[in-house]
């Protein structure tokens, strides 16, 4: 019984880590070929929607991160593997700057439909750079947040 719960568990988190991969590679893609941000988005709110996941990073506040997903989103990766993750990239980088790039794009799912509004927004920091890829659905809620 337990293997099987195993089984659909990593199904799922397959069919997300595809969908991410979908999104990242349509808000990462090359800019002339990238879609245009659907008219069910905002630009300024998806600009401040991300900031704010960015804000919460530089805090350290990953579970305020995780709030902002969907559920999926959610199932992803734990308060303690964010931690894991995103720690050695603020003890390395030091203190935030600024944001010194933004591109606002959007992708839409062929096979389901849905369509996802993101950013690629790139962070000055005292020592380097971060760049954020983060997505949203179209009720706003974090598909996506990953940095290197």
């Amino acid at each position: 019984m337990k293997k099987k719960c195993k089984m659909r568990r990593m199904t799922k988190i397959l069919s997300i880590l595809a969908a991410a991969m979908f999104l990242t590679a349509a808000l990462t893609g090359c800019q002339s070929a990238g879609t245009e941000l659907s008219d069910k988005f905002d630009e300024e709110t998806v600009k401040s929607e991300a900031m704010k996941a960015i804000e919460l990073f530089n805090d350290r506040d990953y579970e305020g991160i995780c709030d902002m997903g969907t559920q999926e989103f959610k199932d992803l990766l734990t308060y303690e593997e964010y931690k894991e993750q995103c720690d050695p990239f603020l003890d390395k980088c030091g203190e935030f700057k600024e944001i010194s790039k933004t591109v606002v794009m959007g992708s839409k799912d062929k096979k389901t439909g849905a369509e996802y509004g993101g950013a690629v927004m790139v962070g000055t920091y005292e020592d380097g750079k971060i760049q954020f890829t983060i997505g949203f659905d179209e009720d706003m809620k974090l598909v996506q947040f990953l940095i290197k």
